[in-house]
């Protein structure tokens, strides 16, 4: 399991563990970011990354998202989504 800021842009992953302070998980409610939810990292921009989350995209602070941890695809798996 590693943290969401070490994440590379193009990886998928699923949330498996939020660490974050009431404020910040009341911000995010809205965004289906919770555990068990699947993400793709599409980009980064000082520090800050920047996920898709179905249609939606969220730009998540290096603070937040060094508190959100999650647990990579395998490559055989990221093959089987993408031909879907």
């Amino acid at each position: 399991m590693e943290s969401l800021q070490d994440v590379k842009i193009g990886d998928i992953c699923t949330i498996s563990w939020l660490m974050l302070d009431s404020q910040t998980a009341r911000a995010i409610e809205p965004y289906d970011l919770k555990e068990g939810t699947t993400v793709q990292v599409v980009g980064a921009y000082f520090g800050s990354v920047i996920v898709g989350i179905g249609r939606k995209r969220l730009a998540i602070g290096k603070e937040t998202a060094k508190a959100i941890k999650v647990t990579k695809f395998s490559q055989e798996t990221k093959n089987v989504c993408k031909q879907n």
